[in-house]
């Protein structure tokens, strides 16, 4: 799992900020940035099919057009990637719905969710 969450991080890296699971509480929090989390279920023996739940947070109050960008460019190196290496074989698709707009209690912040659906086949 830690080679997966790596792969992740460092595709979001380059757009956004991110962090596996969430922000990190000792620290104040800087945004744009991207949390992410897997929802991990066994397949068989030899692969995983895992949710993959990306919440970008943005603090633009209406102007929605810095995180929608950012959700686009996070789509764009997403969706249908496939990644071969000696560990595994991922690819990874949009899941249904893949893009969600979610409402955060303080006022002023702005969450996508993004959905996907990633397969990883051990070698």
């Amino acid at each position: 799992m830690l080679k997966l969450i790596t792969l992740i991080s460092s595709i979001i890296e380059p757009i956004v900020p991110c962090y596996a699971d969430h922000y990190p509480e000792e620290e104040e929090k800087v945004y744009p940035y991207a949390d992410f989390k897997f929802d991990v279920t066994p397949n068989n023996t030899f692969s995983d099919n895992n949710i993959l739940a990306i919440n970008v947070w943005h603090n633009l109050g209406t102007d929605i057009r810095a995180i929608e960008g950012i959700a686009d460019s996070i789509n764009a190196a997403l969706n249908r990637l496939k990644h071969n290496d000696t560990n595994f074989f991922v690819s990874i698709y949009k899941n249904t719905p893949c893009r969600l707009s979610l409402p955060d209690p303080e006022i002023g912040i702005q969450r996508r969710e993004l959905r996907y659906v990633v397969k990883t086949h051990r070698k």
